[in-house]
């Protein structure tokens, strides 16, 4: 047995060593040696090489799955290099956005261009569409033919893994069952590897999807920016069109002559240069005028003198007095001090602006052309004492009497009337102003304290009292040596033009010639300047007055009117440029001023000489002695009674008109009036008249209050 036994292992190692050679080289085995092989061992031969053929079939299924496996690594690799081209198709689409971004540059370049690019842009927006349908379908067969290709292989790879398994239950292929499990790990290793890359091959397909939609997205609102840009580019170009048009209408309109805007000089940083275009700026804002600037002069005066081209088709005359009546506005809105003159050249179709920037006359200049108001004064109160005061209305007339009347208190009046007479001890002033009563504007009238006659028909019977007054003085020498008395006439002109006949304008001219030599002066105001427009004078009889020209719109008409009479041609034109220059001076500084009483103005004074021009004083520098302005009333009254009696002085008052109205209020009844004199009114000429406690009377006719001193004793 135990031979047996030796001999089979003897026997198993030769069969496995036939084994090892082989199906084929048990065919080849010796028939002797076949035959000599027990029929136990050759079952078991047979039977080992049909495991040997089972396991070379099994190696052949293993490398006919390693074929596949690689196959499956060729479309992996195949599938790689399809995704790297869809990279290289996404860096060929960054690349037509890149080129799409150029168009659109290109595109706000020209309108026409970008129509191009439009068309451009959308073929290429097309394509760009089909190839996302395209890359889309590509993407979907992709997941189809990976799904396709995880089928096949699970199935296959399942039934090869029974066939395995089957084999690997016999204990005699175990080492194959566990090669078997090692490929199968591998397998399984693999398709996990493949499930992985199928997961992130559909996340990057879901990425450049993303990616896709939101290019297209950002090329669509691309596209409407385009489109609203282009829009607006083309309306700029229709913009420029018009404004294209509107410059060739100027041209032509240039070319025939005409000007459609203002045309400015260069001058560099010149300052007048600035301000000659500016004034064809702010002409043309005005009023609409082109001018066209063609230089300046600098005039050693320190004027400037600017020319300014203009239309042919325009008028001249029309174009300078418009421009002079925006002298004020034109100075006002530019900064500049004054635009003297505006005017038409005469050797040249050319308008001229003259201009400065300050006054011509400084402070120390204007002593030399103007006296000081100082000066006006002490020249009223040392000449005699006939002057007429001209000026047109609101210029200040009553004021300026009132202030002459105030100096020719303080400084008191000259014997005979002549600036080298001795001095009269008192002065008395009686006033005339026959529309105290009824104006609007002279509610404080300065020159109340002295006013008799406020009414026309008193005004006009205050002339033949200045005559019966004159017939006095020439009666008793000593009452006119001792009382100077100064007529006042305001609004001499209407108060003459109101008399029923000229006998007023008489009785004044015979004050006028002769009252002097009774201590008798005379002070009339009014507008008219020519004398012969005042009723019952003639231009002869300017020589009665010394005449104060105030405001220097009246001095200009009086020059204009008797310049020449009274000066040469020389000097009038020396005296009408100083005016021009005075004006701006007085102009310049009544602009500072915010107290219109304090404002400078100007007066001419008819010296017999020669003309003189002063500043007038201020109008609130009146001053008068109330308690003096009566106790001479009183004064004078009482010594005329003393010199004619007491009767005689009452007989004389019932016909001169009563003069004792000038006493204080307050006085008893018999120091104001004599018994048989009753007191009437000075407006209606009623007797009916009843005293009040205070002193004043009240008209039961007119109804009107009096004050004792205005009242009228017959």
């Amino acid at each position: 047995m135990k031979e047996i036994n030796k001999e089979a292992v003897i026997l198993g190692v030769t069969g496995v060593a036939i084994a090892s050679l082989g199906l084929v080289g048990v065919g080849k085995l010796p028939t002797v040696l076949i035959g000599a092989i027990p029929a136990s061992l050759l079952t078991y031969f047979v039977a080992d090489g049909n495991a040997a053929k089972r396991e070379r079939e099994a190696e052949k299924r293993v490398r006919g799955i390693e074929s596949e496996l690689l196959t499956v690594k060729t479309y992996y690799d195949s599938t790689v290099a399809n995704l790297n081209k869809a990279i290289s198709r996404e860096n060929q689409l960054k690349t037509e956005c890149d080129r799409l971004n150029n168009l659109l540059s290109v595109a706000e370049i020209t309108s026409d261009k970008a129509t191009q690019a439009i068309t451009l842009l959308s073929d290429s927006s097309l394509g760009l569409e089909n190839q996302l349908r395209e890359l889309k379908s590509y993407i979907t067969e992709l997941e189809e033919e990976i799904q396709q290709w995880e089928n096949t292989f699970n199935s296959r790879v399942e039934d090869e893994s029974k066939k395995l398994l089957k084999i690997a239950r016999t204990t005699e292929i175990q080492s194959i069952y566990q090669e078997h499990d090692t490929i199968t790990s591998e397998a399984i290793q693999l398709f996990k590897r493949l499930q992985e890359w199928g997961f992130k091959v559909a996340s990057g397909h879901e990425s450049k999807r993303e990616l896709i939609k939101s290019m297209a997205t950002a090329y669509n609102k691309n596209l409407g920016e385009l489109s609203s840009t282009v829009s607006q580019e083309i309306n700029t170009y229709l913009q420029q069109i018009e404004l294209l048009n509107e410059r060739v209408g100027h041209l032509q309109q240039e070319l025939a002559g005409e000007l459609v805007e203002p045309v400015y000089g260069e001058f560099g940083f010149d300052t007048n240069g600035k301000i000659a275009n500016a004034l064809a700026k702010e002409i043309f804002r005005l009023a609409g005028l082109p001018l066209s600037v063609k230089g300046f002069e600098v005039k050693n005066d320190g004027s400037v003198d600017v020319g300014f081209g203009y239309s042919k088709s325009a008028q001249t005359p029309a174009i300078v007095d418009a421009l002079g009546r925006m002298r004020g506005d034109l100075a006002a809105n530019l900064g500049i001090y004054r635009i003297t003159a505006v005017r038409k050249l005469a050797i040249a179709d050319l308008l001229c602006i003259s201009y400065r920037l300050d006054a011509a006359l400084k402070d120390n200049d204007i002593k030399l052309l103007v006296g000081s108001a100082e000066e006006f004064t002490s020249y009223v109160v040392n000449h005699p004492i006939r002057y007429r005061l001209i000026a047109n209305p609101g210029e200040g007339k009553s004021p300026t009497v009132a202030v002459m009347i105030s100096e020719i208190l303080k400084a008191g009046c000259k014997r005979g009337n002549t600036s080298k007479g001795s001095k009269v001890e008192n002065v008395l002033v009686t006033v005339s102003y026959p529309g105290v009563e009824s104006s609007l504007k002279d509610t404080d009238y300065p020159l109340d304290i002295f006013l008799k006659y406020g009414t026309e028909t008193a005004a006009n019977k205050s002339f033949a009292d200045a005559v019966e007054d004159w017939k006095l003085r020439k009666q008793f020498p000593a009452y006119a040596e001792k009382f100077f008395q100064v007529w006042v006439w305001d609004e001499l002109d209407n108060t003459l033009d109101s008399a029923s006949d000229a006998q007023s304008a008489e009785n004044l001219k015979k004050i006028l010639k002769q009252g002097g030599h009774n201590n008798v002066g005379v002070i009339v105001s009014g507008q008219s300047v020519m004398t012969k427009q005042v009723k019952g004078f003639t231009n002869d009889d300017r020589t009665l007055f010394t005449e104060i020209i105030i405001g220097i719109p009246k001095i200009r008409k009086y020059l204009a009117t008797y310049g020449k009479a009274i000066n040469s041609e020389s000097n009038l034109a020396k005296l009408t440029k100083n005016l021009d220059e005075i004006e701006e001076y007085v102009e310049a500084k009544n602009a500072k001023i915010t107290d219109d009483a304090r404002k400078l103005r100007l007066a001419l004074v008819m010296d017999s000489r020669s003309p003189k021009l002063y500043f007038l004083p201020c109008l609130d520098s009146i001053n008068f002695d109330v308690n003096s302005i009566e106790q001479t009333r009183k004064l004078a009254e009482e010594f005329k009674r003393s010199i004619s009696g007491h009767n005689a002085i009452n007989q004389f008052f019932n016909e001169a008109g009563n003069l004792e109205n000038t006493l204080v209020s307050g006085q008893s009844d018999s120091t104001i009036s004599p018994q048989s004199s009753l007191p009437h009114c000075p407006h209606c000429g009623s007797s009916q008249m009843v005293k009040h406690s205070d002193g004043r009377y009240n008209c039961k006719d007119c109804g009107k209050r009096v004050v004792a001193s205005k009242v009228v004793f017959k």
